[in-house]
Formats: C-alpha cells, sequence, structure tokens
C-alpha cells in the first residue's frame, strides 16, 4: 500500500534532479567561450545554433517524425521560443555588453531565478508569495553578491551616458525575453502532453537553425570572424571552433533544453525558475577549475547564500507535493 504523496514527492525529487541537470549542462555555455577565447563570441555562438539547428534536423530524419500534422499555433510558439530564448535573446544580449559592459548586463541577467520564479507564480499562482519571500530575497541577495566586484569595476564610468541606458534597455529587454520564454514554453508544455520534451526541443531547432541563418549576416557585422592568437583559449585552429560549436550545439542546446523541458513539464514554474541559477554556478565553477584560480570571498559567499535559498525553495515546494496528490502543484487553488 502506497503512503499518500509519496508517488508525487518522488516525482517532484527527480523533476528536480532533472532541472539540476540541465543547468549544470548550460553552465558549459560560460566555459566554451573561454576555452574558444580567441574567436569572437558571435562566431561562437552562430556555430552553436547551426549545430543545433543540423543536429535537430538529422533526428527528424533518423526518427521520421511527421511535421505536416503540426497546427499553426504549434509553429508560431516554436518560432516565439526560438527567438525570445535563442536568436533574439542572445542577439540583445550581445548588444548590452558592447554598449554597457559585460559586468552590468551579467547583474541584469542574473536576476533570471527571480523574475522567471516570480512571473510564473504571478501568471499560474501556483504558491502564496509569501512562501517564496524568503527563498527569492536570499537568491537575490546572493546573486548581487555574485556580481558585485565584477560590476565594481566595470568601468561604465568611461562610457557615454547614452551608450550605458542604450546598452541597460538592450540587457533588460534580453532578461524581459527569456523571462517570458522561461514562463510560458512550461505552459506550453503542460498543455500539450502529446509533445514530448524531445519531439519540442527537436522542432525549436529546426527554428532556431532558420532564424540562425537569416541573422547571421547582422550578427555577423563588426564581429571578429578570424581567430585572434595568443589570447589564452585552448587553441585558435577551427577544429576547435568545431567541436566547442558541436559541444554547445548537441549537448548544452539540444540536450540542455530536453531535460529542462521534462523538468518544466513537472514542477511549478516558480519552483523551476530558482533552479536557473545553478547555470550561472555551475558555469562560474567551470570557469574558474579552467583558469585554476579560486573565486574571491565575496563571490563564495554569494553562491552559498544563492543555493540555501533554493534549497528553502525547493524544500517548501516538496512539502507541499508530500501533502497534495500529483498534478495539484500546477492548479492549487491555495492562494
Amino acid at each position: 500500500m502506497s503512503v499518500p504523496g509519496r508517488s508525487s514527492l518522488a516525482g517532484t525529487t527527480a523533476a528536480v534532479a532533472t532541472g539540476i541537470t540541465a543547468n549544470l549542462i548550460w553552465g558549459l555555455a560560460f566555459l566554451v567561450p573561454v576555452l574558444l577565447s580567441a574567436f569572437d563570441p558571435v562566431v561562437i555562438t552562430l556555430g552553436r545554433y547551426v549545430s543545433y539547428g543540423v543536429v535537430s534536423l538529422l533526428i527528424l530524419a533518423v526518427t521520421r517524425t511527421r511535421l505536416r500534422g503540426l497546427g499553426r499555433d504549434v509553429w508560431l510558439m516554436a518560432a516565439l521560443f526560438a527567438f525570445t530564448g535563442n536568436v533574439g535573446y542572445y542577439f540583445f544580449l550581445v548588444q548590452g555588453v558592447a554598449l554597457v559592459g559585460a559586468p552590468v548586463v551579467a547583474v541584469i541577467i542574473g536576476t533570471l531565478p527571480v523574475t522567471v520564479a516570480l512571473y510564473g507564480n504571478w501568471r499560474q499562482r501556483e504558491f502564496p508569495f509569501s512562501r517564496l519571500a524568503l527563498p527569492m530575497a536570499l537568491i537575490a541577495a546572493g546573486l548581487i553578491l555574485v556580481n558585485l566586484t565584477e560590476a565594481g569595476g566595470s568601468g561604465t564610468a568611461d562610457r557615454p551616458l547614452g551608450a550605458q541606458l542604450a546598452g541597460g534597455g538592450c540587457a533588460l529587454l534580453a532578461l524581459l525575453m527569456w523571462t517570458w520564454y522561461g514562463v510560458a514554453n512550461a505552459a506550453f508544455l503542460k498543455t500539450h502532453p502529446d509533445m514530448t520534451s524531445g519531439r519540442w526541443a527537436t522542432l525549436i531547432g529546426v527554428v532556431t537553425l532558420v532564424m540562425a541563418l537569416l541573422a547571421s549576416p547582422l550578427l555577423l557585422l563588426g564581429s571578429t570572424a578570424s581567430p585572434t592568437p595568443g589570447t589564452g583559449g585552448v587553441g585558435d585552429s577551427v577544429a576547435w571552433l568545431i567541436v566547442g560549436s558541436l559541444v554547445l550545439g548537441i549537448l548544452v542546446s539540444w540536450g540542455g533544453t530536453l531535460l529542462w523541458n521534462r523538468a518544466s513539464h513537472q514542477l511549478p514554474v516558480s519552483v523551476s525558475g530558482q533552479l536557473i541559477v545553478f547555470e550561472t554556478i555551475s558555469g562560474l565553477s567551470y570557469v574558474f577549475l579552467a583558469e585554476r584560480r579560486l573565486p574571491p570571498p565575496v563571490e563564495v559567499a554569494g553562491i552559498a547564500v544563492v543555493i540555501i535559498g533554493v534549497l528553502i525553495g525547493i524544500r517548501r515546494s516538496m512539502r507541499q507535493a508530500a501533502r497534495e496528490p500529483v498534478g495539484h502543484l500546477n492548479h492549487g487553488n491555495d492562494r
């Protein structure tokens, strides 16, 4: 005889583990550009999305997945998600870095776990906001500490005010786009149970390929297509660029999206949003290991505070999962 709520608790635990794994894989997106620092980030990203799209086409061919039966609304959502979660998001991110600097953009984008969790809960009302107050406050405080050192030396004073405002606006737009994508993608999967996580990741990959090819002239404008020797990466050969692009396209984009779709399908979006912090934490950890250096004490403290906040949020959600039947987390009446 099963204990009431045990299956729901086990499902929540598995979904949390899947979401964390997806973000650990996404963290490689921080590492690969460091290893390929001889190449322009725009070139690396185009390589990522092109390889993501090509492998998606291959998967469709091997699995003989039919596309004709998909409705117009499905293709529209795939296009919106490909833009807001991939090509468009990165375009505005790069523009923000160019205008105001990477540290300021990192601080703005670093609030994603908070914005996704709060917007998701506002849209679906899965938990009382009072239950999210403590973990969200801890996550926000930890993210500020993580970015405090970098932001202090961002050098924004040397940039024109107009460029600073435009760059901040681009970063904010990128933040809003991915926040909407994170919540809308989870809602789409929950309302389309016939769409498997793998198939959805593959369809978005195909649309992303089309967008990347169309946007490549604009993205490559002003970028450095040829490698710059002696920048400290693993190498400046085209072979390394191809390897990095394949890792980003197949493992990070397709594999990470597949796992994230599975987690989003099972978890309340206010909970899955908190898990995004593990992308930042893992990415920073990979970079520190690659550069063989220790993070500053302030960043270590910030990471610890973030993890504590996430653990509190997950624990509260799992307590509710243990009390309530499967599926209630996504349609609860607890306001």
